[in-house]
C-alpha cells in the first residue's frame, strides 16, 4: 500500500515528484525530502498503523524511507529499520518492507526476507536511482528504455521475470533478503537473511514436529495482526488458505473470507463454504468468468508492472477489488504452504532424482515443471530472437544456487529452495503485492513468515513429503481442525478455466470472451511488429491445437494466456514509450 523512490547524485527537480505520481494507487499522500546529495520519496495512505507516514530524518540528519510494516508492527518502521541498518542488527527481523537509508555518505537499499516488497535499482554513471515499481524509474530520462532480450529468454521458461535482472536492460531487481551499498560510485550486494538446512534430531519426533508447527504458525498469523476491527482472507478451499482463516478465527479476530466462483469449473466450492461454516466466518462469493477478467485486462497489465503469466492474476484482481468494496484494507492468503512443507513439485522432482538416467536430469525437469515454453525454442523463437538470447544455460544457471547448493544435504530441501525462491519470492508474492496493494489493499502472507520458515527446514524431510502425502506435518498441524475432507484431500490448485475463456467449452464454438482480445495480441501482424515468435506457431494456438503429447487441455490455454499478458505488457511498457 506505499511505494518509496529516491536518488543519490544530481537530478533535475521534480524528478522524484514524478516518481510518486506514477504510482498515485499506492497511497493518498507523498512526502519528498533531499539533503546531502540526494533525495527520498516516499507515498503511502494516511492514518495506516504500523506504516511509515513519510520520509524521516534522524537527529543526525540520516534519511529513512520504508514502504510496507514489520512483523510485528513497528510503532514507526523507519526508525526500527534506521537502527537495525546503522549496527546491522538482523536478528529476527521479519515483515513486507522496502527500505533505503542515506547517512549523508553511503545508500543503503534493504528488502524484506521474502521479497514480499518490491525493490528495483539502476544506476547511471555515479548516480543511482531506486524505485518500488518499475514504471517510476521510466520516469527517468537518464535510463535506456531497451528490452532486455535474454530475460524475456527466461520468462518464456518461467512464466515471471527471474532473477535479478528485468526485462529493461539496466534496471536491476534486489533480491529478497538482500542488502545494496552505494557509496562513491560503486554498488555492493550482500545477503542479510538466507535459509539454510538446519535438521534437528528433536523435530524427527512427529509429535513434537506438529506442535511446533501450529504453535508457530498462529504465532506467524498473530505477528500480522495490528488492531484490525476485521480482515479479509482469501480463501480458496484448500489447505493452506483454510489453516490460516482457522488461525486468525482462534486468535479472536473478525474475519471477512472471500472465495472465487467460476460457476461450473469451479472446484474446491464446497470445501470453501464448510471451512467458512465451520468456524462461522462471514463469507462472500466473487464471480469469476472470462467477460469480468476481459474487462480488466489493461488495468491488470498496468498494476502487475512485470509480465506475469499466470491466469490467476486476473481473479485474483477481482477478489482484491471485492475486497476492497467490502471496506477491508487488510487481507491474509495462505500462499507459501506448497513452497514451506513439500507441495506441487516435490514428487516429479523426487522422481526425476531417484531414477533419472543422465546428469542434469532435475534441472531438466524443474524446467519443464512450468509447463510454459521450456524445449519449444525452435517452435517459437524467431531466428533474430534464437540468435540474440543464445542457448539454454542461462536458465539453468538460475536453479544451481538451489538445487545445486552442497550445503543443503536433502535433496526435497534443495527442491523447496529453488521453489521458494523462485516461485514464491519471484512469481506468487510479487503478483499479489501488487494486485492488492493496487486497489488500496494491504497484504499479509502469514506463511511466508521467517520463523515459520527457519522452523521447516528443520523438520526432516520424510515428514513434509511422507510417501506419497505432501505436507504432511502440516496436514497433522491442522487435523481436528479443518473438515477432513479440507485436510487429506489431494491438491487441485485454483484451476482458473482459461481455456475455457479463451475457446469456449469443450464441444463449443471455439469462441469464449477473451478469444477476441488474444487473437489480436498474437495476431500474425502483432507478431510481425515485435520479431519474437514464429507467427505460424502462433496461428496454431489459436485455432485450439494442442501440442503433440500433451493431454491436458488447459495447458493450452495457459500458453495463450501467457503470450497474451507478455504483448500486452510490451505494448505498454514498450510501445507507448516511457508508462
Amino acid at each position: 500500500m506505499s511505494a518509496i523512490c529516491g536518488v543519490v547524485g544530481p537530478a533535475a527537480a521534480g524528478r522524484v515528484e514524478r516518481m510518486l505520481a506514477a504510482v498515485d494507487y499506492r497511497g493518498d499522500r507523498s512526502d519528498v525530502v533531499s539533503g546531502r546529495g540526494a533525495t527520498l520519496g516516499f507515498r503511502g495512505w494516511a492514518g495506516r498503523p504500523g506504516k511509515a507516514q513519510g520520509v524521516h530524518t534522524s537527529e543526525e540528519g540520516t534519511l529513512v524511507a520504508v514502504a510496507g510494516t514489520l512483523a510485528p508492527p513497528a510503532a514507526d518502521p523507519c526508525v526500527e529499520l534506521d537502527g537495525r541498518i546503522r549496527s546491522a542488527d538482523w536478528a529476527g527481523l521479519d515483515g513486507a518492507f522496502a527500505a533505503a537509508r542515506w547517512d549523508g555518505v553511503e545508500l543503503t537499499l534493504l528488502r524484506d526476507p521474502f521479497g514480499v516488497r518490491p525493490l528495483y535499482w539502476a544506476q547511471v554513471g555515479d548516480t543511482l536511482w531506486f524505485a518500488s515499481e518499475l514504471k517510476q524509474l521510466a520516469q527517468v530520462p537518464e535510463l535506456a528504455w531497451d528490452v532486455a532480450l535474454e530475460t524475456i529468454h527466461a520468462w518464456l521458461t518461467f512464466s515471471f521475470v527471474p532473477g535479478a535482472t528485468t526485462p529493461i536492460r539496466g534496471v536491476n531487481r534486489l533480491l529478497p533478503g538482500a542488502r545494496l551499498r552505494f557509496r562513491d560510485g560503486r554498488v555492493e550486494i550482500d545477503r542479510w537473511f538466507e535459509l539454510r538446512e538446519d535438521v534437528s534430531s528433536m523435530l524427527a519426533d512427529q509429535e513434537h514436529a506438529v506442535r511446533a508447527v501450529r504453535t508457530t504458525a498462529k504465532a506467524a498469523v498473530a505477528r500480522r495482526l495490528n488492531g484490525e476491527a476485521e480482515v479479509g482472507v482469501f480463501l480458496s478451499g484448500g489447505l493452506d488458505s483454510s489453516a490460516v482463516a482457522a488461525w486468525l478465527h482462534k486468535l479472536g479476530q473478525p474475519v471477512h473470507a472471500l472465495s472465487l466462483d467460476f460457476g461450473d469449473a469451479s472446484v474446491e466450492r464446497e470445501q470453501a463454504a464448510a471451512v467458512a461454516s465451520a468456524w462461522g466466518i462471514r463469507h462472500t462469493w466473487v464471480p469469476a468468468d472470462g467477460a469480468r477478467v476481459g474487462a480488466s485486462l489493461d488495468a491488470l497489465v498496468w498494476l502487475l508492472d512485470l509480465p506475469f503469466g499466470d491466469a490467476v492474476t486476473g481473479p485474483q484482481l477481482l477478489l482484491a477489488r471485492a475486497a476492497r468494496d467490502l471496506g477491508v484494507r487488510a487481507v491474509f492468503n495462505g500462499e507459501g504452504g506448497d513452497q514451506l512443507f513439500g507441495g506441487w513439485t516435490s514428487k516429479p522432482m523426487v522422481a526425476a532424482a531417484l531414477y533419472g538416467a543422465d546428469e542434469g536430469d532435475e534441472e531438466e525437469e524443474y524446467l519443464r515443471s512450468y509447463h510454459r515454453f521450456y524445449g519449444m525454442e525452435d517452435e517459437l523463437y524467431t531466428p533474430a530472437l534464437a540468435e540474440a538470447v543464445g542457448g539454454r544455460l542461462r536458465r539453468r544457471e538460475l536453479l544451481r544456487p538451489y538445487l545445486g547448493d552442497d550445503k543443503t544435504s536433502f535433496y526435497l530441501n534443495r527442491v523447496r529452495l529453488a521453489d521458494l525462491s523462485l516461485k514464491g519470492c519471484q512469481n506468487i508474492l510479487p503478483r499479489a503485492e501488487r494486485i492488492t496493494n493496487g486497489v488500496g489493499l494491504d497484504m499479509r502472507v502469514p506463511l511466508f513468515d521467517r520463523e515459520l520458515a527457519e522452523l521447516s527446514f528443520r523438520i526432516p524431510p520424510s515428514l513434509k513429503l511422507h510417501g506419497a502425502c505432501e505436507k504432511y506435518v502440516l496436514k497433522l498441524a491442522v487435523q481436528g481442525r479443518l473438515p477432513d475432507d479440507v485436510v487429506w484431500r489431494r491438491k487441485f490448485g485454483m484451476s482458473v478455466p482459461v481455456t475455457d475463456w479463451i475457446f469456449g467449452p469443450r464441444g463449443g464454438s471455439g469462441r469464449g470472451p477473451l478469444y477476441d482480445r488474444v487473437a489480436d495480441a498474437l495476431s500474425a501482424e502483432s507478431a510481425g511488429r515485435r520479431g519474437w515468435f514464429r507467427p505460424e506457431y502462433l496461428q496454431r494456438l489459436l485455432r485450439g491445437e494442442e501440442a503433440a503429447g500433451e493431454t491436458r487441455r488447459r495447458r493450452l490455454g495457459e500458453k495463450v494466456w501467457a503470450l497474451t499478458m507478455l504483448e500486452l505488457w510490451a505494448r505498454r511498457f514498450l510501445d507507448q514509450g516511457r508508462p
